[in-house]
C-alpha cells in the first residue's frame, strides 16, 4: 500500500513541477483539488515555485482558443418546441442523409464514398455505392428526430427504391396473406 502511494505522490510531483514550467499555466485554469487527493494539496502547500497564476492577475480572461470548443458542441437536437406555433421541428441533417423506407427502416450512404477514388479498387468503389440499413435503435431515434410528414408513405414515378419498399417475407410487416 505503501509503495502505490508514494508512487502516486512521486507522479503528481512531476506533474506539478512540469505544470508549472509550462507556458500553458499561463493561459488554462487548473481543475480545482478534490478532498481526496491530499498528498497533491500538501505537497503544492510546500512547494514554493507553484503559484496559484488566477491570484495574480484578478483581470484574467481565457483565451478565444479555449472558449470556442467549450461553447459550441457539435449537437443536432431536437425542437421540442418551436417559438411560433409550439410544435416539434424536423432535424434537418436526418433528412440530408438519410432515407426512409415504407416499412420503417432507415437507409444511409457509406461514409468516405466520394473521398479519393483515385485510390479504391473497383469492389470498393461498388461496396461504397451501394445503401446500407440503420439498426432498430438508430432507426427509433431518427424517427424521434421527424416529424410525421417525413414518416407518411410517398410514391414516385419511377422511384429506385421502390422494390425495398415492401417487406413480404417476414410475418410483421407482410401486407399481402401467405
Amino acid at each position: 500500500m505503501f509503495r502505490l502511494f508514494s508512487s502516486i505522490t512521486r507522479g503528481v510531483r512531476v506533474l506539478e513541477s512540469a505544470w508549472t514550467r509550462s507556458s500553458l499555466a499561463n493561459q488554462i485554469l487548473l481543475p480545482p483539488k478534490s478532498p481526496s487527493c491530499q498528498a497533491s494539496a500538501a505537497f503544492s502547500q510546500t512547494n514554493n515555485k507553484f503559484t496559484p497564476f488566477l491570484l495574480s492577475s484578478p483581470s484574467y480572461s481565457l483565451p478565444e482558443k479555449v472558449i470556442a470548443p467549450i461553447l459550441s458542441p457539435s449537437v443536432r437536437n431536437v425542437t421540442k418546441f418551436s417559438l411560433k406555433k409550439g410544435k416539434r421541428k424536423t432535424v434537418k441533417a436526418v433528412i440530408r442523409r438519410f432515407f426512409r423506407l415504407d416499412w420503417g427502416i432507415w437507409i444511409r450512404t457509406k461514409a468516405g464514398r466520394g473521398k479519393h477514388l483515385w485510390r479504391k479498387t473497383p469492389q470498393r468503389k461498388r461496396r461504397l455505392r451501394q445503401h446500407v440499413f440503420c439498426n432498430a435503435t438508430q432507426s427509433t431515434l431518427l424517427d424521434k428526430m421527424v416529424t410525421r410528414y417525413w414518416k407518411t408513405p410517398r410514391h414516385y414515378v419511377d422511384d429506385p427504391y421502390e422494390p425495398y419498399h415492401r417487406r413480404e417475407e417476414f410475418a410483421i410487416t407482410r401486407t399481402k396473406p401467405r
